[in-house]
């Protein structure tokens, strides 16, 4: 029996709901955390700048002094201790970019501003300075104790850099999500094989393992679902290897769609099978009680546009969760190029380009959901309101990657 048709919203809530705990954790080299997930939040160690020091090269002194000359008592360069060095009146000290600013100096004069100076002689220009000018000031950009990342942060080079400068070597990451990928169709025959003229070649399991792949996801295409019922239950019985399973085709109300009726006698339970939007409506999520956490299944269109897109707007918002990753898939609204006409009462899914700020439907939003030449050549995917008929003048859009 078919579970009822869900509006998107409704299916996205539910499937957000049923993830009820967190992945398992793993302490790993910081070098080799890029793209990965914070499991604990990290407060600094120390403070950044971790001590006060020269913003540019150039010369340190007292305000007082401006306009005068001055000795040159020493010059100090980065790494450099500065213990027992203080500038009193009348001196100032020739400092390069990022060594220790010295007790007396309030000021630091960059050299092209300078009066003159040579080996033992400086003058900087009798003009205000502000206190504190071209002077980095310890903890001015980070205080020690502060938050500087979050658990659910997906970790970036900055964020690498910022980390490495407080001296972490390890960091606690959520561990990478187990996803299987699956083709299903005595249609499909893999790349590098010769397909005849009734089959087809596999361009859905690619497609999925690179988009699963630029969003950060290690996705791996496993096999093929034979238009058989035994045999897909007899794959089905290794699923609990996996977090997620991601198969393709097979889940409309053909004669060989078995893919339902496996699942319900392997104990599955069917969460919905039916969305309403378009293209995408015949997606499926499942799940099987396997401990020490289920395993999530989704049912995906066969259709490529179909299948891709409903990918990006149901399938990436659960995996995200499932990873640990508390960042959400940010919705923008934008101007819209040209006006958008629609019919029926389902979520409209649109691609296109989103360029200086404004969307522009692919084609005119004239392509099927066989289309596969609009997967590559689009950045943005908007999201029609059920009941809208017409769009004039601005549309929600959801920014979408189709390359690391």
């Amino acid at each position: 029996m078919k579970t009822p048709l869900l509006e998107y919203k409704d299916a996205l809530e539910l499937s957000l709901a049923l993830v009820k705990h967190s992945p398992q954790t793993q302490q790993i080299p910081l070098e080799e955390a890029m793209g990965r997930i914070l499991a604990q939040s990290v407060c600094a160690r120390e403070p950044l700048p971790k001590a006060t020091n020269s913003a540019m090269d150039g010369f340190g002194l007292r305000l007082e002094d401006v306009g005068k000359p001055l000795e040159i008592t020493h010059t100090l360069y980065a790494g450099q201790s500065v213990e027992g060095v203080s500038v009193g009146g009348g001196a100032c000290v020739k400092i390069m970019t990022g060594a220790l600013v010295p007790k007396g100096v309030e000021i630091v004069v960059p050299f092209e501003e300078m009066d003159f100076y040579h080996k033992d002689q400086a003058q900087a220009p009798a003009k205000d300075f502000k206190q504190g000018a071209n002077i980095r000031f310890e903890g001015e950009d980070i205080q020690k104790g502060e938050l500087i990342a979050h658990a659910g942060q997906k970790i970036h080079a900055g964020l690498i850099a910022l980390l490495a400068s407080q001296g972490i070597t390890h960091v606690l990451v959520f561990k990478r999500l187990s996803i299987a990928i699956f083709s299903s169709g005595d249609e499909i025959v893999p790349l590098g094989a010769s397909a005849k003229t009734h089959q087809i070649y596999d361009s859905n399991a690619p497609m999925l393992v690179a988009l699963l792949s630029s969003y950060g996801y290690d996705a791996r295409h496993v096999g093929k679902l034979s238009d058989d019922l035994h045999s897909q239950q007899e794959a089905m019985r290794t699923w609990g290897e996996y977090d997620v399973v991601v198969s393709s085709a097979g889940v409309s109300a053909g004669d060989k769609d078995y893919f339902q009726d496996a699942l319900l006698q392997q104990g599955a339970t069917i969460h919905y099978h039916g969305v309403n939007l378009k293209p995408g409506k015949p997606i499926m999520l499942a799940s099987f009680p396997h401990l020490p956490h289920p395993t999530f299944v989704f049912g995906m269109p066969g259709n490529p546009v179909s299948c891709m897109l409903t990918c990006l707007v149901l399938v990436l918002p659960m995996l995200a969760k499932l990873a640990g990753l508390s960042e959400k898939q940010e919705i923008l609204r934008v101007p819209l190029s040209e006006p958008l006409h629609f019919k029926g009462q389902r979520l409209h899914l649109v691609l296109g380009n989103l360029v200086q700020g404004v969307f522009t439907p692919y084609r005119h939003n004239r392509y099927g959901s066989g289309a596969i030449d609009a997967l590559g050549a689009c950045n943005a995917l908007a999201l029609i309101p059920p009941g809208v008929l017409e769009v004039q003048k601005s549309v929600e859009v959801l920014l979408i990657k189709t390359h690391s």
